[in-house]
């Protein structure tokens, strides 16, 4: 436990600690919650005589520590976020990376089979220097029941909820990844074929045939995408019963991990199509069902050289909303028009991922290839000067702020903290 403790405070002592305490308080001990889930599972309890049994949680960072001394994170209330610190001794490690453990009588309504989080915390605060393993005296002098003061918010990721804000930040980064795989898709195309592949290749009957994202399977590198790239009949349209059959395995770079329910083949982005857009309409088009590929290069679709804003400040794709439900081969996408509404509306960019203060934000990436949160609360007007490509604006990037925005990276680790106020009382913080 120390050893592999050692090497997270390595990887995370650059980070940012955020929590100040004021002056008249200090931070007694903490350690980091790392991971999207409870490293630890309480599996028997046995109230008589207080002791408990925990095993580590399949692949957690952390294993079961050494016995003595150490603290246990657990709910106050059935399926509630972490907010309860237990004092407990490690009595005896078994195999299989188990642990019996004993607690004092203060904590019997706290202990309960569940989630949880064991181990033996850092002297201070996390991430500053000098920073040491607390001593087995400083944990005895622990209460035997810590519990945080939550203050919810409209949807719950706040501060005390520790595991829920992993868990939405871990699905931001993975949906972050699978923005930019899609954005280096689109400059791989670009590469091979000298200019940008089109939103959507216009068919012989004067409908919109194919879309970008089957144009971009071949340039995924997966052999998935390029066995559906394969299948895919580029002589007939989307819908075609062969193409619709395609159309039922759609790859996971196309669907969002925030959205919740099962599977389905309805895509979770969407490009920014328009004629200020880098995305173009009706720039592509079929003279006959047998002019595929040849047309991809009989157009006038524009370059790099015709993003003169800068491609760190012009979108490619983005989040849409999933009442639209567009299935992934059918060339729709986010209109940029008079009408387009902005963030957080059916018809304007998709916000899923919940962040602190009841809000939501969308995903957006970039043609330099970098992905960005947004804040629904962004103006619409605002967020139009990054959807044009030559618009000439100067954008401020200060006025993009709001919840949830920023780089779309996971957040720091929660952090579980002791403080001592002045009088030498102590309390719970977890952020």
């Amino acid at each position: 436990m120390r050893s592999t403790m050692a090497v997270a405070q390595g990887l995370l002592l650059s980070l940012a600690l955020a929590g100040a305490t004021h002056a008249d308080e200090r931070v007694v001990m903490s350690f980091p919650l790392v991971g999207p889930e409870p490293t630890h599972r309480i599996v028997a309890v046995d109230a008589t005589n207080r002791e408990v049994r925990i095993d580590a949680a399949e692949g957690a960072m952390f294993s079961i520590p050494s016995e003595g001394q150490a603290v246990l994170v657990v709910p106050s209330k059935p399926g509630g976020p972490l907010d309860s610190l237990v004092r407990v001794n490690v009595e005896e490690i078994l195999e299989g990376n188990v642990a019996i453990a004993t607690f004092g009588p203060g904590a019997i309504s706290a202990v309960k089979k569940g989630p949880a989080v064991l181990g033996r915390p850092f002297a201070g605060l996390f991430g500053e220097r000098p920073a040491d393993t607390v001593t087995t005296k400083s944990i005895r002098s622990l209460p035997d029941l810590l519990v945080a003061k939550a203050k919810p918010t409209g949807n719950g990721l706040n501060a005390f909820n520790p595991i829920a804000k992993a868990r939405a930040a871990a699905r931001r980064a993975a949906s972050s990844n699978h923005l930019k795989q899609l954005a280096l898709a689109f400059h791989n195309y670009a590469s091979a074929y000298d200019r940008f592949p089109p939103a959507a290749v216009i068919g012989p009957d004067g409908k919109p045939w194919h879309s970008w994202r089957v144009l971009l399977l071949p340039f995924l590198g997966g052999a998935e995408e390029d066995a559906l790239s394969k299948a895919y009949d580029f002589s007939q349209p989307w819908d075609s019963p062969k193409n619709l059959a395609v159309a039922e395995k759609m790859p996971d770079v196309f669907r969002d991990p925030a959205r919740e329910g099962p599977p389905d083949t309805f895509t979770d982005y969407a490009a920014i199509t328009g004629e200020e857009a880098v995305f173009q309409p009706g720039v592509v088009r079929m003279k006959s069902a047998d002019d595929f590929p040849a047309c991809l290069t009989a157009g006038k679709q524009i370059s790099f050289a015709s993003v003169t804003d800068g491609t760190s400040n012009t979108i490619l794709f983005a989040t849409v909303d999933p009442a639209r439900k567009t299935p992934w081969t059918k060339p729709e996408d986010i209109v940029l028009d008079d009408a387009f509404p902005g963030i957080g509306k059916p018809a304007g960019i998709g916000a899923i991922h919940p962040v602190e203060g009841g809000h939501h934000a969308a995903l957006v990436a970039f043609a330099d290839g970098s992905v960005q949160t947004l804040s629904d609360t962004v103006d619409p007007e605002t967020l139009r000067k990054l959807l044009t490509r030559a618009g000439g604006e100067v954008v401020d990037r200060s006025d993009l702020d709001g919840p949830g925005a920023g780089p779309a990276d996971p957040d720091r680790p929660p952090l579980v903290k002791v403080i001592a106020e002045d009088g030498g009382k102590l309390r719970l913080d977890i952020d």
